[in-house]
């Protein structure tokens, strides 16, 4: 009975190694499968490449077989029709030596894509088999926008350790999570005028700096346990109201700074507050009217 037990479990066993192993398998392979078609031929132009202009502005180079290359902005690939044309340009190849619209260059098959160096003027161009891996080629991309999107979670928040860095979303009233402690800068990714109001629990410690900067949300709700308010915070924004409690201890340079003023926002502060003797200050850079709360 008792070779017949090991026999049985060395069997489970294996069956649930071969079980993990294909489900291993199957990630890599979701992975591998998760970027578009390559269309590249072993040392051949022919095909589609991606270049990364700046941030997150991708373009898209097209190669054809008749000698005929273009470039466009990806939005409008594929969009050709009758009232839409993409100008063509030729291009020949010799050795490693390529003439893109009379202009020589050198060219290079790589790891990534093809790398072009123009000989007048040592200007290069990188373009990459996969679009993700032109985007990733770019400082800027990684901290853009659309790379952010990439790690939002099934609610829209994108949280690093416990600081908020963006929340993509299209609701008209937020409140901060409760697993935050800092707002980063520039937090907001959506059509501003639809948001209303914006709580801000006490869990959160800090605002940091430009969190909100040039937006026109209405009403933001400071709630006490908020402590540090970061230089330009508020700045160049156009809101109705703003409630600071009597917990802010910090106020950073031009929080609430608006260069073309907003006369008719309120910001309301317990009387006796750090923020209450901030706006006392003429140097608050305020223009609006501060309301003390009793």
């Amino acid at each position: 009975m008792k070779k017949r037990s090991i026999k049985i479990i060395l069997f489970t066993i294996g069956v649930m190694a071969t079980l993990l192993t294909a489900c291993g398998n199957a990630d890599v392979n979701n992975k591998e499968t998760a970027k578009e078609p390559s269309t590249r031929a072993a040392n051949s132009v022919i095909g589609k490449w991606y270049n990364c202009v700046d941030g997150d502005w991708v373009d898209v180079w097209v190669f054809e077989e008749d000698n005929e290359y273009y470039s466009t902005h990806e939005d409008n690939y594929g969009k050709e029709d009758e009232t839409f044309e993409i100008v063509r340009s030729a291009y020949s190849i010799e050795g490693n030596s390529i003439i893109l619209d009379g202009r020589e260059a050198t060219i290079e098959y790589t790891d990534y894509g093809l790398y072009i160096k123009y000989v007048d003027d040592e200007s290069e161009r990188k373009l990459y088999e996969y679009r993700q891996d032109a985007l990733e080629s770019t400082d800027r991309y990684l901290t853009s926008d659309k790379y952010y999107e990439t790690l939002k979670d099934e609610n829209g928040y994108v949280i690093e350790g416990e600081v908020l860095i963006k929340y993509f979303t299209d609701d008209s009233e937020i409140t901060v999570p409760q697993n935050v402690t800092e707002i980063g800068s520039s937090l907001i990714v959506t059509n501003l005028e639809h948001i209303d109001k914006i709580t801000i629990p006490g869990n959160v410690k800090k605002i940091g700096m430009s969190a909100f900067n040039e937006t026109s949300i209405r009403s933001f709700v400071l709630e006490e346990g908020v402590e540090e308010i970061g230089d330009y915070a508020f700045a160049d924004s156009y809101w109705d109201e703003i409630y600071i409690p009597a917990s802010v201890k910090v106020i950073g340079e031009f929080a609430f700074d608006c260069s073309e003023g907003n006369s008719e926002g309120k910001i309301y502060v317990k009387k006796g507050s750090y923020a209450d003797k901030y706006f006392s200050d003429e140097s608050s850079q305020y223009s609006g009217k501060v309301i003390v709360l009793d």
